[in-house]
């Protein structure tokens, strides 16, 4: 079975894993086929690709097979371009197939065990070679860890990492000195550090590549080569968060051409040194993993960060580890607890810490440590068992939406491979939109009222969806466009509107109509300051109720002011319908048909929800 470059990674992440994996040292010994390699790996990567896609949203951690198996050729393409598209910027020549013959693989054993790693793209030159990995991220993960500084009345970021005149981007110590007037070295070394902190958004993939260069040098110096590995460099391949679609198709295929402002879709990292600074921390964890394989152990063992509990990418144990936590109003579930808490002399406590010291519930937490006013009316709602309501500020939040009230919410698909004209990598791209037309209090029927559009296949059929949205609201009568979490509806309203300026307009007339309903229940600053309420006030949320365990989703909000459940639908969450919407190429037409009626009446659900909702908070302050 060995020690693949995926299993290493997830043996570290604590001693008991070891244990529970029931690792003989028989099978660690034996080497892999290239089929079981990339099942592993594939698994694995995919869970990350999908980590992308679902990002803050926790009920879409339950991933499946079937979401897998259905992202696997968006994951399988992005490796085929990056490998194209590394041509263009190296010399020598490249493999990069997907399969035993060409894949080059390094191993190596140590005290009996077999160490061993694949590579995406190998780029052999005459000096030595090139190590590319590819990954199903974005640059930006990157590109985004610098310092903002103001030079003559003018902000400027500088970001740790410089594109060099080759087109590859260098981190600033490997291609000068560090410019102090644009960022500090002190910050610079602080961005740099979270390079090597495997469980940062981007130090996740470069340690990575730090095992699989560990497992390639050791092979080379079992092989007496120790004199190439100066020569050898370290890349990551990524996602151009900056490149742009010109819409581009050939055989019904997209074909990704550099875009109008000179960018790549794939973005080249070198991250020789950052990982050459990593092999002793990877030397060590190796001989931590193999004293963890010779004496494993399923005792108990403190919870932390190394269990990506929340996300897809979280342990396959976190059902035993966790079991002591509760699904609901545990101390995870306190709001902003992200900031930690804080002892009676202001020593700052991690959830993690309270948790291991058997503060699991939020009832647990002794009353001193909780410093934000939000975290004590959440620990005595729960104890009370009382929702907390602010009659006045929702029933003044409420005499803001004009009737009629145009309930909205769309369905989209962050696809990783921009498809269509306009778009960005992992761009929400609209495929749906569900619209319930309320012309007065309380006169709106679920299916009568109810307004849509789903396209029928991954043709861009965006132009179609404008079309219907627009001749749904009338733009010109008033009214409000209710919609839950404006952020994303107003943004996806200004994309479609640089898209199709025919018609601007009226989409930017729409977006100015928007009422977020959830400014209702969570609060909103902006919002109540301009009613007149002072800072803390409008920042304190205006409904709490124990079974929203801390998450203001539409899906805890529902079921305190309805009866109307997605309980037993087919389609019944985000992710399940991307997946649907995903599968729709695949299907029979009797299939299809069936499928097809179930995404419009889960999206029909959403906005169903937003009038249920709205009439049940009506009532509970009238």
């Amino acid at each position: 079975m060995a020690i693949t470059k995926t299993k290493f990674i997830q043996l570290m992440r604590c001693p008991r894993y070891a244990g529970l994996e029931k690792l003989s040292k028989k099978d660690l010994a034996n080497k892999m086929s290239f089929a079981e390699y990339r099942e592993e790996a594939e698994r694995f990567e995919l869970q990350e690709l999908l980590e992308n896609l679902s990002e803050g949203e926790s009920d879409q951690t339950r991933i499946n097979e079937e979401h897998l198996k259905v992202m696997l050729p968006y994951y399988n393409e992005i490796e085929q371009l990056a490998g194209r598209k590394a041509e263009e910027y190296f010399d020598g020549t490249f493999t990069y197939a997907r399969n035993t013959k060409d894949q080059e693989c390094f191993e190596f054993k140590r005290h009996g065990i077999l160490y061993l790693c694949y590579v995406d793209i190998y780029n052999e030159t005459d000096e030595g070679f090139r190590i590319i990995e590819a990954k199903a991220t974005t640059s930006a993960k990157f590109l985004n860890l610098g310092s903002a500084k103001t030079k003559n009345g003018k902000r400027k970021f500088t970001s740790i990492f410089q594109k060099g005149e080759d087109g590859i981007y260098y981190l600033l110590e490997d291609i000068g000195d560090i410019p102090e007037e644009y960022i500090s070295k002190d910050k610079y070394i602080i961005c740099r550090d979270k390079l090597m902190d495997r469980y940062h958004a981007a130090g996740h993939y470069v340690y990575d590549l730090a095992v699989q260069r560990y497992f390639i040098e050791q092979d080379l110096k079992k092989d007496q080569l120790d004199y190439m590995i100066p020569n050898l460099h370290y890349y990551l391949a990524v996602l151009n968060h900056e490149y742009i679609f010109d819409g581009t198709v050939e055989d019904g295929v997209p074909v990704y051409h550099k875009d109008q402002n000179g960018n790549d879709i794939i973005c080249y990292f070198d991250m020789t040194s950052i990982t050459g600074h990593m092999m002793s921390i990877i030397e060590q964890d190796r001989k931590l993993l193999e004293e963890r394989l010779k004496n494993p152990t399923i005792n108990p063992y403190p919870i932390g960060m190394y269990c990506e509990h929340k996300k897809t990418t979280k342990c396959k144990y976190c059902d035993i580890c966790w079991k002591k936590v509760p699904k609901e109003n545990s101390v995870f579930q306190f709001i902003d607890q992200h900031h930690g808490f804080q002892e009676a002399d202001g020593t700052k406590v991690s959830t993690y810490e309270l948790a291991n010291r058997g503060f699991v519930k939020q009832v647990d937490v002794p009353d001193s440590y909780l410093k934000r006013r939000k975290n004590q009316i959440q620990k005595e709602v729960v104890l009370n068992h009382r929702p907390y309501i602010d009659i006045e500020k929702i029933r003044d939040g409420i005499k803001e939406i004009t009737y009629p009230i145009y309930h909205l919410d769309f369905e989209t698909f962050p696809c990783p491979l921009p498809r269509y004209r306009n778009e960005r990598c992992y761009t929400q791209s609209v495929f749906q939109f569900s619209l319930h037309i309320e012309r007065s209090a309380g006169v709106c029927d679920k299916i009568k009222d109810h307004y849509g559009y789903l396209a029928h296949d991954h043709i861009d059929h965006r132009e179609e969806l404008v079309k219907k949205l627009c001749s749904s609201i009338d733009t010109e009568s008033g009214g409000t466009v209710l919609v839950y979490n404006d952020s994303f509806e107003k943004t996806r309203l200004l994309e479609l509107a640089n898209t199709f300026p025919e018609y601007r307009e009226q989409l930017l007339k729409i977006r100015g109509m928007i009422f977020d309903l959830m400014n209702l229940l969570k609060g909103n600053t902006t919002f109540y300051q301009k009613l007149g309420y002072d800072k803390e006030s409008s920042n304190m949320f205006n409904y709490y109720h124990e079974k929203m365990s801390g998450s203001f989703s539409i899906k805890k909000i529902l079921p305190l002011f309805s009866n109307l459940t997605y309980r037993g639908m087919e389609v019944g969450n985000g992710m399940e319908a991307l997946i649907t919407y995903a599968q729709f190429p695949t299907f029979e037409k009797k299939e299809f048909k069936h499928k097809y009626q179930k995404m419009i009446e889960y999206c029909r659900q959403d906005t169903w929800a937003m009038v249920e909702i709205l009439h049940g908070l009506s009532k509970s302050v009238n």
